[in-house]
């Protein structure tokens, strides 16, 4: 399945290193740039050393979990794509993670195809907010 958005840079959580490999691969393959991180701490320095266009983001790991990161990250990175993905959805729904301020949201296991879609349709949401067109104008 390939993205129909290339060149974009993606930070991707996850504590699971081989989530983190098939994510890298998959992203590389359609052309974006790809920073993994362990946990949301990690994640957080990298937003701060470098500008990403999108987060994929686990919600349990180790110390912060992914919605507490998102929390931290919106306040700090209002205009960045968030995508929270899990394989506990009965203990962290779809309306907990739009509510807290996600782009989208994934339940694990999942095909790449479904995930194609939501990454897209979190990039686009991103840049449909009005603070991102002003500043791109």
């Amino acid at each position: 399945m390939a993205l129909m958005i290339h060149d974009l840079n993606i930070l991707v959580i996850d504590d699971d290193p081989v989530v983190r490999e098939l994510m890298t691969e998959f992203l590389r393959s359609n052309n974006c740039h790809v920073t993994c991180c362990e946990d949301a701490q990690q994640g957080l320095d990298a937003m701060h050393l470098q500008a990403f266009d999108l987060v994929v983001t686990d919600v349990k790991m180790a110390g912060l979990n992914g919605f507490e990161f998102l929390k931290i990250a919106r306040a700090n990175f209002p205009k960045i794509g968030i995508i929270i993905m899990t394989a506990y959805d009965e203990e962290y729904p779809l309306s907990q993670a739009l509510r807290a301020g996600a782009d989208g949201y994934i339940s694990k296991p999942f095909n790449l195809s479904k995930f194609s879609l939501i990454f897209e349709k979190a990039y686009w949401s991103a840049l449909s907010r009005q603070d991102w067109w002003e500043e791109h104008a």
